[in-house]
Formats: structure tokens, C-alpha cells, sequence
């Protein structure tokens, strides 16, 4: 009778350290999962607001065209009309972008991209759409929508094209998300983004897209069809049900996640990333086996008391007999209880790298081949531990701690960020900015095999931003060194001298030189003479602007024994 009531209380310990320790290991598992989510969900903001800020400029850029200018000046010249179609279905072409186009103050598109398709935007009118009322008020204006004439969903980026303070017109580029949805594929986590009405815009669940959080008011339905912002699309519940707990189960799915979101920088998105709950449902299994384990140890415990006990007896019958006894099972003991001990750190070892193992998963591309693995081995774990064989377990537990500090080594990599300039002028010594550069450079002109001759005068300094400064010496060397790629003589020189309060630095190369038609065009947008996905067209441009705002000016002719010369002038520092 006492021996069945100390079994059963000992079955009540293990039942109640299984229960304890499985809820333990998953407070542990799902915090740590929240303490990574947020990472990986910045990443994925980051991803989305890097693909928009990469066109969010263009509007502007297209803005200071000639060609652009010359369409609204004379809508009704067929020449100037054609030669803007032209310009930006070159544009788009390089950029990437799913169309450009202009349109007048009336709404009507003058020109566009897509002017050769049959779905082309020439000759309609979007005076409805808010971006074009917001450019035409403020001078600016951002809107996501489906194409009323493509079908095709696409964030719009407008701006005034302004000129003697009067708006000639609008240029409107459209940006295509699919590219950031595609990425998103196959990984564990689920993602998607929300507008400022609820809709679903973005999934990484291509039936999710085009869903509400919750269902439209009638004056969200009106605006919506005023702007024709989903026109087409039947924009169906998606039985989003959000737990006190922070978890999530959507349309019908009997899966919950565990959300975490983040606003979208300069839009009215908010981006949700569902993460699995796999691995804390592991760290229970793991660390109710850990429980029992401790309930073992216990009742190995008791036993151990209870033996000494009886041997404590025994030492009053026999002294010899019962020291060699004593000797024996303690000894046997002890190292039952050191197996013990080390089988508990193994389990609560093993709880932590399966945490591990499910937080850091489906942050890139990159991480997809370790994730693969991951889940093979939690797969396995499972299975075993269903069948008992713990040290199955703990050897796939193993395989997941290593493939875990991998993806956090890779994760560490991704959220290093570059240093961004302050743009304060100062005093900037013309030879180190052109040390820097060339150090920069190091590898490019190894490659190309050219020879890097400097001839400047001692002492030279500028007034200048010295980030900005060496950027445009590294774009200035860096186009020499593509020009006299592949030629005889391979020569690149940097040439600085003062006068007159002015310091004056010449790039000069071997290459072929400017042709003469190329001229009037270099420091124009999106103009560039390399093969297409070499560059854009963009780095004289910036960098005439850099010069511009430190009082300078750059230039460029073709040198008397030929090549091309870049000329910078700038301020010199006082003193100099």
C-alpha cells in the first residue's frame, strides 16, 4: 500500500515537472521567437522601402529632360510627341520601371513608355486619380493601385514639372511590387502588407492579396470607387482573427501564427510578418521530456536517501561488511546521478537549439538552403521522439544548433549598414580625397592594367564635403578607366593646381575621346554611351550636381592628343 501511494506521488511529480518544463521551454521559445522577429521584419520594410525609393526620384529626374519640356511646350508637334515617347521607353528600359509617362494639366497623356502597345497610355486621362491631384496641388503626389488600363497593380510616383513658377505639366513613373513578392516565396514565415483601407497589397500567399483585415465601410467603398483604386478586383474578407496572445489564424487556415508588425516609412502600409509556431510547439516536446527527466532524478534521489538509510542499519550489524557496502553503492550512485545530471543540461541544451533553429529561419534568399535542412532535422526530432529514441533527439537537436548559428552569422552580415555623408563643407586636402579614391579604385585599375599618373601641387585644399568629394573623384576615375579599357597606351591622370582663389582638377585618359554628337549630352539624365545594365546614366549628373552645390562647376572637352578631360573647379580653402 505505501509503496503504490509513493508511486503515485511520484507519478504526480513527473506528470506536474513535465507540464511546468514544456511550458518553461515554450515562455523561452516564443520570446526569443518575438526577440527575432523583429529583425527579420525590418529587413523585409527595409526590402520594400529600398525597391520604392529606387524609383521614387525619377519623376523629378525626368523632370530637367529638354525632350520632356519641348512635348509640353508643343503638344500638338508630332516630332517633339514621338521624340518623348522615345526618351521614356528608353528610360523605363534602364530603370526597370512598368511605365513612364506625361501628362498635361488637363490629365491627358501626352506620352508614355508603353506608346507602341495596344494598351498604351497616350491620349488618356487620369484626372482622377490622386496622385495626379496631389502633384498638381502640392507638386508631389504617391498613390498604390490596379491599372485601370493595363489591370496590371502598381505604386504611381508623380511630380510637377514646373518652369518661371508655372506647371507645365505632370511625369508619373509606375512601379511593379512583383519582383519583392517573388522574393518572398517559399519562405516559412508568411508576410504581407496592408493599406491605409485594410486591403492586402502584398502577400507572400498569392491568395491573400487583395483581401480586407476587415470588412469596408461604405465611405471606404466610395472612395475607393471615385479613385478607381481596385477597379476590377473583388476585394473579398480574409477572416483575419487576431488572439489576445499576439497569435493570428486567417482565411479558415487552423494554423496560428505569431504576428509582429511595422509601419512602412513614407507610406500608409503596414507590413504583418507571421511567424511559424513549429519550434515552440518542439520546445514543449522537449522540455516536457526534460521534466521527466528531472522527476527521475528526484525518485533516483529518494532511492539514494532511502538506501543510505538502510545501510546506516546495517553499519550496526556489520561494520566491515557494511563499509564496503556503503563504498559499493555509492559509488554506483554517484555515477547514476552524474549520467543523470548530464542528460538534463543535454535536454535543456537541446530546448535552446531548437529555439534557435526555428527563429532565425526564412530571413533571405540567401538562407533558404540552411532552412531546407532545418526542417528536415526538426522533422526527423519530431518522429524520434514520438518513438521514444531521445538520443536520436538530441543528436538532430545538434544538427539544428550549427545550422542556427550560421543563419545568424548571416543575419548579422545583412543589418551592417554604409556610413551616409553629412554634407558639411570643410576643408578637404585634394590628395588625400584622391588617395582614398584610388584605393577604392585599387582593384579596377589592377584589372584593367592601366597606369594612374598624379601631378598635383603641393598644398592643395578645397572647400568641400570630403564623402562627396571623393565620390565624384571615384566616378570620374572610374569612367577613365572604362574608356582606355582595351586600349594600347592605358593611362589615367589626375592633374590639380590653384590660381586665382580657385582650385582646378583635371581627370584625363588614353581612351577613344567624346564624339562629337555625345557632347551636348553628357550631363543629361539617363544618357550614357555603355552597353545597357552597365550603368544608367546618372553619375555625371550627380556628380555636376555635387560640384554645383560647393560653388563649383565641372566640364568636359577631349584632350588635344585625344582622350577625354573632366575639369572640377572649385573654391579653394582660405588661406591657400
Amino acid at each position: 500500500m505505501k509503496t503504490g501511494l509513493i508511486g503515485l506521488g511520484f507519478a504526480l511529480l513527473a506528470f506536474v515537472l513535465a507540464w511546468a518544463g514544456g511550458e518553461l521551454a515554450a515562455g523561452i521559445s516564443r520570446d526569443a521567437l518575438l526577440d527575432q522577429a523583429g529583425p527579420k521584419r525590418d529587413l523585409y520594410v527595409a526590402g520594400l522601402r529600398s525597391e520604392l525609393t529606387r524609383h521614387e526620384t525619377t519623376p523629378a529626374i525626368l523632370g530637367l529632360s529638354r525632350t520632356l519640356r519641348a512635348a509640353l511646350q508643343s503638344p500638338d508637334d508630332p516630332v517633339a510627341i514621338e521624340a518623348a515617347n522615345i526618351y521614356m521607353e528608353q528610360i523605363a528600359a534602364r530603370t526597370g520601371a512598368a511605365a513612364l509617362y506625361l501628362m498635361d494639366t488637363a490629365g491627358t497623356t501626352l506620352a508614355a513608355s508603353n506608346w507602341r502597345q495596344a494598351d498604351s497610355f497616350v491620349g488618356r486621362n487620369f484626372a482622377y486619380r490622386p496622385y495626379f491631384r496631389e502633384a498638381l496641388a502640392s507638386g508631389a503626389g504617391r498613390f498604390y493601385g490596379v491599372g485601370t488600363t493595363s489591370r496590371e497593380p502598381g505604386h504611381y510616383f508623380a511630380r510637377a514639372l514646373e518652369e518661371g513658377g508655372l506647371t507645365l505639366g505632370i511625369t508619373v513613373v509606375k512601379v511593379s511590387l512583383a519582383p519583392v513578392e517573388k522574393s518572398w516565396a517559399g519562405l516559412s514565415d508568411r508576410i504581407l502588407v496592408v493599406d491605409g483601407n485594410g486591403v492586402v497589397i502584398l502577400s507572400s500567399v498569392p491568395d491573400w492579396t487583395f483581401r480586407t483585415l476587415a470588412p469596408l465601410s461604405e465611405a471606404e467603398k466610395v472612395r475607393l470607387a471615385d479613385t478607381r483604386q481596385y477597379e476590377g478586383v473583388a476585394l473579398r474578407g480574409l477572416d483575419w482573427r487576431a488572439g489576445a496572445d499576439g497569435t493570428v489564424t486567417l482565411a479558415g487556415a487552423p494554423v496560428a501564427y505569431l504576428a509582429s508588425d511595422s509601419e512602412v516609412e513614407g507610406t500608409p502600409w503596414r507590413l504583418y510578418l507571421l511567424s511559424s509556431l513549429d519550434g515552440v510547439q518542439m520546445a514543449r516536446d522537449v522540455g516536457r521530456v526534460g521534466g521527466v527527466g528531472v522527476a527521475a532524478l528526484c525518485l533516483l534521489g529518494w532511492l539514494y536517501w532511502r538506501q543510505r538509510r538502510r545501510t546506516r542499519r546495517a553499519w550496526e550489524r556489520s561494520a566491515a561488511a557494511l563499509e564496503r557496502e556503503v563504498a559499493a553503492r555509492t559509488a554506483e550512485l554517484v555515477a547514476a546521478n552524474e549520467d543523470l545530471r548530464r542528460a538534463q543540461d543535454d535536454l535543456v541544451q537541446a530546448a535552446k537549439l531548437a529555439a534557435l533553429g526555428q527563429l532565425s529561419a526564412g530571413i533571405t534568399h540567401e538562407l533558404n538552403q540552411p532552412l531546407a535542412a532545418l526542417r528536415t532535422f526538426s522533422d526527423n526530432a519530431a518522429a524520434f521522439l514520438e518513438r521514444g529514441k531521445l538520443e536520436r533527439v538530441e543528436e538532430n537537436l545538434r544538427h539544428i544548433a550549427g545550422l542556427t548559428e550560421r543563419m545568424a552569422r548571416i543575419t548579422g552580415q545583412l543589418r551592417t549598414f554604409a556610413r551616409r555623408s553629412d554634407n558639411r563643407p570643410e576643408d578637404v586636402a585634394v590628395a588625400r580625397a584622391t588617395d582614398n579614391a584610388l584605393t577604392l579604385l585599387a582593384e579596377k585599375v589592377r584589372r584593367v592594367g592601366a597606369e594612374i599618373v598624379l601631378d598635383l601641387a603641393d598644398g592643395l585644399i578645397v572647400r568641400c564635403d570630403p564623402l562627396r568629394l571623393e565620390q565624384v573623384l571615384v566616378n570620374l576615375i572610374g569612367n577613365a578607366l572604362d574608356a582606355v579599357a582595351g586600349q594600347v597606351q592605358r593611362r589615367v591622370t589626375v592633374l590639380g593646381d590653384v590660381a586665382g582663389g580657385r582650385v582646378r582638377l583635371c581627370v584625363a585618359d588614353t581612351g577613344p575621346g567624346i564624339a562629337d554628337e555625345h557632347m551636348p549630352h553628357l550631363f543629361e539624365p539617363f544618357f550614357t554611351t555603355k552597353p545597357p545594365g552597365v550603368g544608367l546614366g546618372l553619375g555625371l549628373v550627380i556628380s555636376a550636381s555635387i560640384i554645383r552645390d560647393h560653388d563649383g562647376s565641372l566640364t568636359a572637352a577631349n584632350g588635344r592628343d585625344g582622350g577625354a578631360v573632366f575639369s572640377i573647379d572649385l573654391p579653394a580653402a582660405e588661406g591657400v
